[in-house]
């Protein structure tokens, strides 16, 4: 489940607003519906299973999980959730999740209205679809005997999901300027299969709280928090080996102030990229790590004078300077799971796509994506920083370099996303401290957003 939580540009911040008020009116007329169909009914039982789910909802949303795309967090709330769909008359069922969201954006995590009025609306309308379509296929939500109603269950987890990925996505791209596809495929296009198998956790948990109330909603959390601590934990192990990593590379640059911070912005620009050709999430993330890494074998002190050298290079030198991305690449290799597409972008970085580069002459497609897009992230920040050889080039002549040699030193795909993309040329802009960039990035982002969706197509394609 999906909730969105930080802020962003004064315009994406209006459109989301509107959005978020026209899914408060539908959850308000869901929620309205509900009462004219069913109507209120309430017991000392349907109250004591209320607030066991409401306390379990609002202890998932506590420890909800940062997720990598944007600015979505996820957590185990739909559990509850939709087991209440299973448990209560639909207008509880959707109480429950708008009230455990609409708390703790607004109580606990200090939200903005419009943020709190979405997360909880769209909560309240995934749960009503779910809690409509379960009865409709045959099942009957009650507190005294759980029904199997299998069809009903499963079409039930698949609705939640989807209004839920749907709404959520649609926000995610509001906020973020990307496209609604290419947002939700790389939210949701790996979950579908995860979905269809979650589904009967939450009907678990239906039946142990009919069976044994809240003894049985504690035989199922208790293993499940477990879990999620352990899945956190591997994320803070993750994010500690990336700080590492950093330090490494910063250690290493800080001999030389002309490339002090260059891997790091190597890998900004790497992951700006790739995100913007549309690459999926794991795979972005492993070209941001090699773009880190792209440069480590220049440690070895023979290039060293090559580096500092304020003059042209001699052919033996110039020899001995393109063999780093091998050396790079094997040391990269000691860290077993850097085996493979991290190695392989280290060290084919340095090939041209029209097949001059090194070390091997790869041509096209052969270099791997990862390669292709570092050789563009490596180049722009060449080109934006000052060197022993030359002064840091403007905005415009970056730009006109990457068009001239688009199709011979880069992949014209990606050549097109730099010039195109807001993202792309706010982060060039940005380095260079070009004001005239930031006036044609607002003037330019509606016009630019139908090609650089047609060239996220070419590029994954």
């Amino acid at each position: 489940m999906l909730m969105i939580t930080t802020s962003h540009s004064g315009s994406q911040r209006l459109v989301f607003s509107r959005y978020a008020l026209l899914i408060g009116a539908s959850a308000t007329s869901a929620i309205a519906a509900a009462l004219w169909r069913d109507g209120w009914q309430s017991s000392q039982s349907l109250w004591n299973g209320v607030i066991s789910l409401l306390a379990l909802a609002l202890a998932a949303e506590v420890t909800a999980v940062k997720w990598e795309v944007g600015s979505a967090t996820f957590s185990m709330a739909f559990i509850p959730l939709l087991a209440g769909t299973f448990l209560f008359p639909s207008v509880w069922a959707m109480l429950i999740g708008g009230a455990s969201h609409a708390f703790v954006g607004s109580i606990l995590r200090k939200k903005s209205w419009d943020r709190v009025l979405f997360n909880s609306s769209k909560e309240i309308l995934a749960v009503g679809a779910a809690s409509m379509v379960f009865q409709s296929l045959g099942g009957h939500p009650t507190l005294s005997e759980f029904h199997v109603a299998r069809l009903g269950i499963l079409a039930a987890g698949l609705a939640y999901s989807s209004v839920d990925s749907l709404f959520g996505g649609y926000a995610v791209s509001l906020l973020e300027g990307y496209g609604f596809a290419r947002t939700w495929s790389r939210m949701y296009g790996g979950t579908i299969i995860y979905d269809v198998f979650a589904v009967p956790i939450p009907a678990l948990l239906a039946y142990l709280y009919v069976r044994w109330q809240l003894l049985g909603v504690v035989y199922l959390t208790a293993p499940l928090f477990i879990v999620r601590h352990i899945y956190l934990q591997n994320l803070r192990l993750e994010q500690s080996t990336r700080e590492l990593l950093e330090l490494m590379v910063k250690n290493i640059e800080a001999r030389d102030p002309y490339t002090s911070g260059h891997s790091q912005r190597v890998s900004e620009y790497a992951r700006a990229l790739a995100k913007e050709a549309g690459i999926p999430s794991r795979q972005v993330e492993q070209i941001a790590t090699a773009a880190l890494l792209h440069d480590v074998g220049k440690t070895y002190e023979e290039y060293g004078p090559l580096l500092r050298k304020e003059g042209g290079l001699t052919a033996e030198e110039r020899t001995l300077l393109q063999s780093h991305p091998v050396r790079s690449a094997e040391l990269v290799t000691t860290i077993s799971s850097f085996r493979g597409s991290v190695e392989q972008a280290v060290r084919y970085h340095h090939e041209n796509f029209d097949g001059t580069g090194y070390p091997e002459g790869l041509a096209g497609d052969e270099i791997p994506i990862g390669a292709r897009v570092i050789m563009v992230a490596d180049t722009l920040d060449a080109m934006t920083t000052d060197r022993p050889y030359r002064s840091a080039l403007s905005f415009d002549r970056v730009l006109e370099e990457v068009t001239k040699y688009s199709g011979k030193q880069f992949d014209p795909r990606l050549a097109e996303i730099v010039v195109r993309s807001p993202a792309i040329r706010r982060l060039v802009a940005m380095q260079t401290n070009s004001v005239l960039a930031a006036d044609q990035l607002r003037g330019g982002l509606a016009h630019h957003a139908h090609s650089i969706g047609r060239v996220r197509a070419a590029v994954r394609g």
